[in-house]
């Protein structure tokens, strides 16, 4: 498959029932495969977490590196079946009134210019918090419908992917 990188893309599930971490996995691992430098970064908040079917610990991650609890050579880790780089959840939980989209952002964006491409996972909850801040920054979004169901059947999950404003 040829045809240039994404620079960042976005691989979530449809609905909270619809766990994507294999498939954000999967694309990033193939991703890294074509020699680029990938970086998986996990913002799902539940048990949907790319850090259990890696075998890696959750915390330090990502929600840790966005608060200043932790660092960049703290959080990201190398994937034991290929080259693939990842930052973990982590375990800070938000709490309410905390802007979590503006915390994000500049994170997001070192990332984006130390990486070729930069896979985020997330489940719905995380998607919808970081709306506004992901919107138009994304080269790619890929939405993970529940096993059986077509884009018609899943027109209305999928407008909160339309909303993001890209392919």
């Amino acid at each position: 498959a040829g045809g240039e990188l994404p620079r960042a893309l976005l691989v979530a599930g449809v609905s909270p029932s619809v766990d994507a971490a294999q498939v954000a996995i999967g694309l990033a691992r193939a991703l890294g495969h074509r020699n680029e430098k990938v970086v998986l970064i996990d913002l799902a908040k539940g048990a949907s977490a790319v850090s259990g079917p890696l075998g890696m610990p959750r915390a330090p991650g990502f929600s840790d590196l966005a608060i200043g609890q932790a660092s960049f050579a703290d959080v990201i880790r190398i994937d034991d079946d290929s080259s693939l780089q990842v930052i973990t959840a982590g375990s800070h939980k938000a709490k309410s009134g905390e802007a979590e989209p503006d915390r994000f952002m500049p994170v997001f964006e070192a990332l984006t210019h130390a990486y070729d491409c930069v896979v985020l996972h997330a489940d719905l909850q995380s998607m919808q918090t970081l709306l506004a801040a992901l919107k138009f920054e994304l080269s790619r979004v890929v939405a993970v419908l529940p096993e059986g169901a077509s884009v018609d059947s899943e027109r209305s999950p999928l407008s909160t992917f339309r909303a993001l404003g890209s392919p």
